[in-house]
């Protein structure tokens, strides 16, 4: 009936309609997806293989860079790298802060010297703060700022953006779409699930204007608060034997993380510098049991090859 009324071409023109239609309806979805913000980027990111030799990473925060301190150096050197693991943090600095007083980090005192002294670099963390609600552009200002220092020397260095978690009452502007954020489309968070995912867009969109305004690599972002969601997700199912509460057992105060929530962490970190199953590695010094450790290792591999812009893939 459908041919009689429409004749041959008058069918091909249909198909080609419904088609663009249902692909249309498709990539909509995908950009409204909590899970990742859609690239109009030109630069590319594919599924990578694992790293064969150990890396040099540079991490530049605060006290939640530090959470992973004496953890991914040791969770490399279980898994056979030799990892030289560099940081400059000030507590409860944001980057714009660090940026603007070098000499005064704990760890490497001065970036600028590690930029020089330490290239080449092979990956650069920065760490988005959302206590002090920075704007997007504020963030991709000083962020690239140290980008582009850190390319001066390490051409080919990798930069990341380290996405955190919210505080457990996820009261911040990213959290609650206050006020310069609701340009984001968000919607204020009403639990701390939520929460964790309007931090995703935030860094997300922090991600996509640093592509469009830097050259290199892709940036690339470590998805620890999606890890954290998960981990939790999975306590309340009954799924981690031996923890009944994700935040009395994960966190030390509102947003410091306890040893095993800082594991989890530096396993995220470790799984997306190595590309690696991180199954196996050293759980020393974290209060797991082997098979809980199993567990948080297993969270952390299939957080971080599941996510779009973890550099992975699956």
């Amino acid at each position: 009936m459908l041919r009689k009324r429409l004749g041959d071409r008058g069918i091909l023109i249909y198909l080609t309609i419904l088609i663009s239609f249902v692909v249309g309806s498709s990539l909509f979805q995908s950009c409204t997806s909590s899970q990742a913000v859609h690239d109009t980027s030109p630069k590319s990111v594919s599924a990578a293989t694992p790293v064969s030799r150990g890396q040099r990473t540079y991490h530049i925060g605060n006290s939640l860079t530090d959470t992973i301190n004496d953890l991914l150096g040791a969770i490399a050197q279980s898994a056979g790298y030799n990892h030289e693991y560099l940081r400059s943090t000030i507590p409860g600095s944001p980057t714009d802060w660090s940026w603007d007083h070098p000499g005064t980090a704990q760890g490497e005192k001065d970036y600028r010297a590690v930029f020089e002294t330490k290239a080449p670099l092979d990956h650069l963390f920065t760490q988005p703060f959302a206590p002090h609600g920075r704007s997007v552009d504020e963030e991709v200002d000083y962020s690239g700022r140290f980008y582009r220092l850190a390319l001066q020397k390490s051409p080919n260095v990798q930069h990341w953006i380290y996405a955190q978690w919210p505080t457990q009452t996820f009261e911040d502007s990213w959290a609650q779409a206050k006020d310069r954020f609701v340009e984001l489309g968000l919607k204020p968070a009403k639990t701390w699930d939520d929460a964790v995912q309007n931090h995703v867009v935030y860094h997300e969109v922090v991600r996509q204007q640093m592509d469009d305004q830097n050259d290199g690599k892709p940036i690339l972002i470590v998805p620890g608060g999606l890890a954290m969601l998960r981990l939790k997700q999975e306590i309340a199912a009954g799924r981690v034997p031996g923890i009944k509460d994700f935040f009395s057992t994960q966190f030390e105060d509102d947003i410091h993380l306890t040893n095993k929530g800082g594991y989890l962490i530096a396993l995220v970190h470790y799984a997306c510098i190595y590309k690696r199953n991180p199954a196996g590695v050293t759980f020393a010094n974290t209060g797991l049991t082997a098979e809980q450790a199993a567990i948080y290792q297993r969270i952390a591999w299939d957080t971080v090859r599941s996510y779009q812009w973890s550099g992975v893939g699956n």
